[in-house]
């Protein structure tokens, strides 16, 4: 016997006891010994046995029987026991003990790498305690000194005021003329602008990891530190789109507002930032080609892209793709040059046939070449909103399904569904997620604005989720976070609607440092 035949159904193999398996008598003739074996009827038999019961049958003589048996069962030991089952189950035997021994040793591996990921994590703890209490008291006071300032600066307005009082009700021409150039080259020179950075101490951004979700022993997922770094604001009702083009240069657009803006936000932490109004137009999302000479922007009141020049944006612009029945909604430019938009012909929590919605793809020349409704298996899309090419060509699209539910929709370049992102792992069916906006950083991972949960969704390029990012509590909240983007420079940018009584929108500038 093979030892591959002998591995096919060694499980089935089973060994059962014979009961009374040593008859040296005769159980019909008590006291008569066996004598021979009858092969007419293959059964030991003794003396009587054979002049009575078994008379005329043909014997065998029980010693000639007994000889021929045991060169069998020798010739099974010595050719298939010893040869054959016993090197097979010694070798089994020898893999079950390698295997034990390997799952031993990765063990203790394991534990050991656990406990030094621990010690190191406890260190890092003590080493930076005395180092975080020291800046949350420089934090403090910071905050004392800004608010000493503009005590001073209110004291020295209320002056003023009372100045003007004095002087307009009792100063001389001379004394009138003398205060108005005073007060022009003390105010008019140095008035803020409808855009400007809150003074504040930047603070880390709160980051709530889900460690649980982590495999420490798995994949190096890539992190990064986040750090507030200003907060600019502006005049827009509903921001739709963030998106940088220099790293002192930041585009904005409001659905509400038919505005963009041109904002130049200085390298320096508390220089003012300077806005440029572009065009009027509903703008919802902008894009810039390669080389950053040409931006394209999708219009809400239209069914068409159009193309600027961005140094002559006063211009009215050239038809960059008009397309047809459907609306362009969100907008990325693709590494090799092609461009995708999200384009939809109505909103509906339905999906039908009847109702086109999907992603285009769209030629640098203006060219529709695809356009994404549906794989083999459904449709893929509720309502495209917006949507990104991540750094290894995977177009991750937010999809939304209500006006207060979400989820993200991972498509490769020809169309065909990857994964999607409903909810974080641990969250409840019922948890809802407004998603608005998605971007992505240098690495990879993939932003997603949360509007009605007040956060950021990090997650990895293949839908693990990592984080939530939201800004520290006792400084700056995030609230109803709306257009996102991660530029070249190692920045997030979060626009999001203030604190402030008429509900206008603030632009948050996060510092990602990756270790």
């Amino acid at each position: 016997m093979l030892h591959e035949c002998v591995s096919d159904f060694i499980g089935e193999l089973s060994i059962e006891q014979v009961e009374d398996i040593k008859h040296e008598t005769c159980q019909f003739h008590d006291g008569k010994t066996f004598t021979a074996n009858c092969t007419t009827c293959d059964q030991l038999v003794c003396l009587k046995c054979i002049v009575s019961t078994h008379k005329g049958h043909t014997f065998q003589d029980l010693s000639e029987l007994l000889e021929a048996n045991v060169d069998i069962i020798n010739q099974i030991k010595k050719e298939t026991l010893e040869k054959q089952w016993l090197v097979y189950i010694q070798k089994e035997r020898e893999n079950a003990q390698t295997g034990v021994d390997k799952i031993r040793e990765h063990n203790e591996q394991t534990k050991t790498k656990i406990q030094n990921t621990y010690l190191a994590c406890m260190e890092k703890i003590k080493r930076h305690k005395d180092m975080l209490l020291a800046a949350l008291e420089l934090d403090v006071s910071k905050a004392e000194e800004r608010l000493a300032l503009v005590q001073g600066k209110n004291n020295a307005v209320q002056k003023d005021l009372e100045t003007i009082k004095n002087v307009l009700s009792m100063g001389s021409a001379c004394e009138v003329i003398q205060l108005s150039l005073r007060l022009q080259s003390k105010y008019l020179q140095n008035s803020p602008t409808c855009l400007n950075e809150n003074i504040i101490s930047a603070r880390k951004s709160k980051f709530l990891p889900r460690f649980e979700d982590f495999n420490v022993l798995g994949d190096n997922l890539v992190v990064p530190q986040l750090d507030v770094y200003g907060v600019y604001q502006t005049n827009l009702g509903l921001l739709s789109t963030i998106k940088n083009l220099f790293e002192d240069e930041t585009w904005v657009a409001g659905i509400q507002s038919p505005v963009t803006y041109r904002f130049h936000v200085p390298t320096r932490k508390h220089s003012r930032a300077i806005k440029y109004k572009v065009k009027k137009a509903f703008v919802y999302s902008i894009a810039f080609t390669s080389g950053n000479t040409t931006v394209l922007m999708t219009f809400v009141n239209v069914h068409e892209i159009r193309a600027f020049n961005i140094q002559h944006m006063d211009e009215e612009g050239v038809l960059f793709t008009d397309t047809r029945r459907l609306f362009p909604l969100g907008i990325d430019v693709s590494l090799n040059g092609d461009v995708f938009a999200c384009a939809s012909a109505q909103y509906s929590n339905k999906m039908t046939q009847d109702t086109e919605r999907g992603v285009l793809r769209i030629s640098k020349t203006g060219k529709v070449l695809n356009f994404f409704v549906s794989d083999s298996e459904s449709f893929l899309f509720s309502y495209p909103s917006c949507l990104t090419e991540n750094v290894d060509g995977t177009v991750c699209v937010i999809d939304r399904k209500s006006n207060f539910s979400g989820r993200m929709v991972a498509i490769n370049n020809l169309g065909k569904k990857l994964f999607t992102y409903e909810r974080p792992s641990y969250s409840s069916p019922r948890d809802e997620m407004d998603l608005k906006y998605i971007t992505h950083d240098s690495v990879g991972n993939i932003f997603m604005s949360d509007s009605c949960n007040n956060r950021v969704h990090m997650i990895s390029k293949s839908g693990e989720f990592l984080a939530f990012v939201i800004g520290p509590d006792e400084i700056i909240l995030i609230n109803h976070p709306l257009a996102l983007h991660a530029d070249l420079y190692g920045n997030l940018w979060i626009g999001c609607l203030s604190e402030s009584p008429d509900k206008t929108c603030q632009v948050m500038k996060v510092r990602m440092t990756y270790k």
